[in-house]
C-alpha cells in the first residue's frame, strides 16, 4: 500500500475496527463517544489554552488518525500535526449533559477526517472547567489522565509564550496473534460460556429488551450515590478476607443485585479491562477490552470466592477482542445485546494534579454518555476514600426508572458481603 512521506499507514487494531463498524450500524451514537473532564484551577489564559490542546494533539497520533477502508481492509492514517479548532466557549457552570449537548451538536467528530475530539470550556472565577468529547476509537479512561497531564506541561510553556512542542508519541503496530492462538482462546470462550443466560427484564417488564442499534442511539437517565469510606474499607477487609481483589467484591454485589431485582442467574456481566502493555503508560488510546464474566452461583457460602474465581477465567481469555468473543460465544441470537445485558466499570486509579505555570489541572470522574448496556453502573474511588456510584440506564427501556432500586441494592448486598467476612474467621468459607 502507498504511503505519502507525511503520513503514517497501519492496520487498525481488532478494538479499532469495533469501533469502526459501530459507526457505521449508528452513526454519531453516544455509545460511540467518550466525555473528559478536567479541572483547571487559578487564572486561565484562553489562547494559552486553546494552543496547549493542539500541542496535545500533536503528541498523541491516536488524537490525529484517520480511519478508511481500502482494498476490503480498515486502515488507520496518522495525519500531519494541525492546529485544533478552537475550544467552544460554554457558559460558567455548564454540567457534564450540557456540555455533551453542546459538543456534539454540530456532529464534528468523523473518522475518515481524523476529527476525533472537540474541548468546550466553562470559565468561572476561580478557573475553568476542561471538557472533551472524544470518539471512543482513540480514547479510554485511563487516556483522561494522560491528557491532563500533557495539558499541564503544553500550557506551562504556552502560557510563558515558549512553543508548546512535547515529544511525539508514536504508536505501535496492533500485535496479531497466531491463528492457533486465536482457535484456542475462541475454545476457551465457548466453553466457559456454554448454556450462559441473558439477563432477564426487571419487574414486570414484558417485551423484547432494547435492541443493539436503540442501545447505541439511545440518551441515558442516571442516579447516583456516595457510599462512605467506611464501606470502602469494609471492602478491602472482605477482599483480603477471601484471598481476592476488592474488584471482585464489588461485582459480587452487582451480580446479586441484579438477581435480586430480575430473578436471574447464570448471566453475564461485561466489564472493561486494561490491555495496555507496560510500554502504553503515557500512551493515548483506547487500550481495553470488555470480558464478559459468567456469573456463578451468588448465594450460599462463596460467592466473592466463585465470582473471584469466574473473573479470573474471563481475564485468562482477555487476548481475544470483545467482538471475536461474542462471535465465538454467543448464547442466543436475537435483537438484544449478545452475551451481557449489563455493565460494570470501577475506576480507582490516583487522580494526579498537575502544576501548569500559574494554574493547576487534574482530571476528574465522569460516568459514560451513552449506552453500552441495558444497565450500566460506574464505581469510582474519590480521594476521601468514598465510592461514587452512577447507575444509568437508556430512555424507554425496562430498567428506566429502576437505576436508583439498583444503587440501593448494590449498597445492601455490599453491606451482607462485608459483614459476614467480619464475622468469620480468614480461612473459613463465608455464609450470606
Amino acid at each position: 500500500m502507498s504511503d505519502e512521506a507525511t503520513v503514517r499507514v497501519q492496520r487498525a487494531s481488532a478494538l479499532e475496527r469495533q469501533f469502526w463498524v459501530g459507526e457505521q450500524i449508528a452513526p454519531s451514537a453516544r455509545a460511540n463517544r467518550a466525555l473528559a473532564l478536567m479541572r483547571a484551577d487559578g487564572p486561565v489564559e484562553h489562547g494559552a489554552l486553546a494552543t496547549a490542546l493542539s500541542a496535545v494533539a500533536a503528541r498523541h497520533e491516536a488524537l490525529r488518525t484517520a480511519f478508511v477502508v481500502e482494498r476490503g481492509e480498515l486502515w488507520r492514517k496518522v495525519l500531519p500535526p494541525r492546529e485544533v479548532p478552537p475550544p467552544l466557549y460554554l457558559p460558567a457552570g455548564t454540567g457534564g449533559h450540557d456540555a455533551t449537548a453542546a459538543l456534539l451538536a454540530d456532529d464534528s467528530l468523523d473518522l475518515a477526517a481524523g476529527r476525533l475530539f472537540r474541548a468546550g470550556v466553562a470559565s468561572d472565577d476561580t478557573g475553568a472547567t476542561v471538557y472533551l468529547a472524544v470518539h471512543h476509537i482513540a480514547f479510554d479512561g485511563m487516556s483522561q489522565e494522560i491528557f491532563a497531564a500533557d495539558l499541564a506541561r503544553a500550557y506551562a510553556l504556552a502560557v510563558t509564550g515558549e512553543d508548546p512542542v512535547l515529544p511525539v508519541r508514536e504508536r505501535a503496530e496492533p500485535a496479531a496473534l497466531a491463528p492457533d492462538q486465536r482457535a484456542e482462546l475462541a475454545t476457551h470462550w465457548r466453553t466457559m460460556l456454554d448454556g450462559a443466560a441473558d439477563l432477564p427484564l426487571p419487574g414486570s417488564a414484558a417485551g423484547p429488551g432494547p435492541g443493539q442499534r436503540q442501545l447505541a442511539q439511545a440518551e441515558l437517565t442516571e442516579e447516583s450515590s456516595e457510599l462512605p469510606a467506611a464501606i470502602w474499607q469494609a471492602v478491602r477487609a472482605r477482599a483480603r478476607h477471601s484471598g481476592c481483589s476488592p474488584y471482585a467484591v464489588l461485582l459480587a454485589a452487582l451480580g446479586r443485585a441484579l438477581a435480586e431485582l430480575t430473578g436471574g442467574a447464570g448471566f453475564c456481566v461485561g466489564t472493561p479491562v486494561a490491555a495496555r502493555t507496560a510500554g502504553q503508560s503515557d500512551e493515548i488510546g483506547y487500550l481495553t477490552n470488555t470480558l464478559p464474566v459468567r456469573m456463578p452461583e451468588l448465594s450460599g457460602p462463596g460467592a466473592v470466592e466463585r465470582v473471584w474465581g469466574a473473573l479470573r477465567e474471563s481475564v485468562i481469555g482477555s487476548a481475544l477482542p470483545c467482538d471475536e468473543i461474542i462471535r465465538a460465544a454467543r448464547t442466543a441470537s436475537g435483537r438484544r445485546m449478545p452475551v451481557y445485558q449489563a455493565l460494570f466499570a470501577f475506576e480507582n486509579w490516583e487522580r494526579a494534579e498537575h502544576a501548569a505555570g500559574p494554574v493547576r489541572i487534574r482530571a476528574l470522574p465522569v460516568p459514560p454518555v451513552g449506552g453500552h448496556a441495558e444497565i450500566q453502573l460506574q464505581v469510582t474511588e474519590l480521594p476521601a476514600g468514598t465510592l461514587h456510584c452512577v447507575a444509568q440506564a437508556p430512555l424507554s427501556s425496562p430498567w428506566q426508572g429502576r437505576s436508583a432500586a439498583l444503587l440501593r441494592a448494590f449498597d445492601d448486598e455490599l453491606r451482607l458481603l462485608c459483614a459476614d467476612a467480619a464475622t468469620r474467621p480468614p480461612g473459613q468459607e463465608n455464609t450470606v
